[in-house]
């Protein structure tokens, strides 16, 4: 339930973040290491659901998704820390930091740590959402196939 949301927000923040990207870089697509990883994960998310779409029998598409999961997930940590692998790229550092010196200044962080949390809800809300939305679906379907049945 929850890989189309995340596929839909990776889309958007590529998406913003190249509209940012031009006027702050020059460019709209850089191959900067978070960047291109992030893209990698955008590919993954579009590989699992298809591959999730591409098989008719549920159990044997959660088996083959879940390796695949496992690999993205992998690809999702590489995406956060990209930048400290290569130590290159256009992206700063850390804005929230346990060292105070590369810490962002108070007046941003209230506005940043509300802005995340409502992201996380969000998130979770939509998730939530969706997984309802799933179980009524499968019902739906078990109903139709039991009144064929009969």
């Amino acid at each position: 339930a929850a890989a189309p949301i995340g596929m839909t927000m990776t889309l958007i923040a590529l998406f913003t973040g190249a509209i940012w990207g031009q006027p702050m870089w020059g460019t709209w697509w850089a191959w900067d290491p978070r960047l291109t990883s992030f893209l990698i994960l955008f590919l993954f998310y579009l590989g699992y659901i298809a591959l999730w779409e591409a098989v008719e029998d549920p159990d044997t598409a959660a088996d083959l998704t879940s390796v695949l999961c496992l690999v993205g997930s992998v690809f999702a940590l590489l995406s956060r820390y990209a930048v400290l692998f290569w130590n290159q790229g256009l992206h700063q550092g850390a804005s929230l930091s346990l060292d105070k010196e590369e810490h962002v200044a108070d007046v941003f962080a209230w506005p940043l740590w509300v802005t995340m949390a409502g992201f996380v809800l969000l998130f979770v809300a939509l998730v939530l959402l969706r997984t309802r939305t799933e179980i009524r679906a499968r019902r739906l379907r078990a109903l139709e196939a039991r009144e064929r049945m009969a």
